[in-house]
């Protein structure tokens, strides 16, 4: 009997998806988002700021952490002005229907609104073959991961 139930317990292992589409990037083994990288740091001080645990946020079902109080306020004040564009995935590869990682120091700020990249040659390919048309692209590919959720 039990070899039966080792069996079956290693059959039930292997036949679960190898991915599971959570909406926001979170680390493999935490809950937190932008590599614990403030995400309000990019749109007031222009640049990449790590968080601090002290100054922690959870937010659809991510911990968010923050330079200091006041932006940690600030983004529980508006999260959805802050958060990043597609859970905080790769906009390059989202924009060609991928999930993928990112680099919190690979990003830039369009209409108001936060993308990051994997690598600085996706963000190159957004800056040279049009922002707006690959945000449409890679809107339509959120919609649809999200649909799937």
């Amino acid at each position: 009997m039990p070899l039966r139930l080792l069996i079956l317990f290693v059959a039930m292992i292997f036949s679960t998806p190898v991915f599971a589409f959570d909406e926001i990037n979170t680390g493999y083994f935490d809950d937190t988002a932008l590599h614990g990288h403030d995400a309000t740091g990019y749109f007031q001080a222009g640049r990449s700021t790590e968080g601090a645990e002290a100054f922690h946020f959870r937010y659809k079902n991510a911990d968010w952490y923050f330079a200091d109080k006041e932006s940690r306020d600030l983004f529980a004040l508006n999260p959805e002005q802050y958060a990043p564009q597609y859970g905080g995935y790769c906009s390059n590869q989202m924009s060609l229907g991928n999930i993928a990682d990112i680099d919190p120091g690979v990003w830039l700020i369009h209409e108001k609104k936060l993308y990051f990249f994997g690598h600085q040659e996706g963000k190159d390919r957004w800056v040279r073959t049009g922002i707006a048309a690959r945000i449409e692209d890679a809107n339509r590919h959120w919609q649809d991961y999200l649909a799937k959720k």
